[in-house]
């Protein structure tokens, strides 16, 4: 089991994440069906080049899961388990966003995803660079991220 196959657990930390690259490898799968389904130029560079993209992003944010799970399950220390958890959610976030933004450009359509923009963020940027440049701790991964 990986972060693309495991249940999804509401009450976890990580749920969030977990829900959006579940919902952007669902998506993107519908968007390459529908691409090769409805006749488009499946050789057009651009759309050869788009696929490519939202793989790798859904990869980088199933391995940013991974790791923040990672850091959870060692109890390592709160700062750095919170730090992972924002990274996941911004690289969960970001996929999904970007396999949205590509399934209206490729197919015209777009699928609604409800819940997905609940969480700013923008916070979550912040509190990873205030403690990468300024040594700045988050609060406990168990009350802010």
């Amino acid at each position: 089991m990986n972060a693309l196959t495991q249940p999804i657990s509401a009450e976890q930390p990580l749920a969030k994440s977990q829900h959006d690259l579940h919902n952007a490898r669902s998506l993107l799968d519908a968007t390459l069906r529908f691409v090769r389904q409805h006749g488009q130029d499946t050789q057009d560079p651009y759309v050869i080049s788009r696929f490519g993209d939202l793989h790798i992003r859904i990869e980088v944010a199933a391995a940013l899961l991974e790791r923040a799970e990672a850091f959870l399950n060692s109890h390592e220390d709160d700062t750095e388990i919170s730090v992972a958890i924002a990274e996941s959610h911004l690289a969960s976030a970001d996929a999904l966003n970007t396999v949205s933004n590509a399934e209206f450009e490729l197919t015209g359509q777009r699928t609604p995803l409800p819940g997905s923009l609940h969480d700013p963020l923008r916070w979550k940027l912040h509190l990873i660079g205030n403690f990468r440049l300024n040594g700045i701790h988050p609060p406990s991964f168990r009350s802010a991220v």
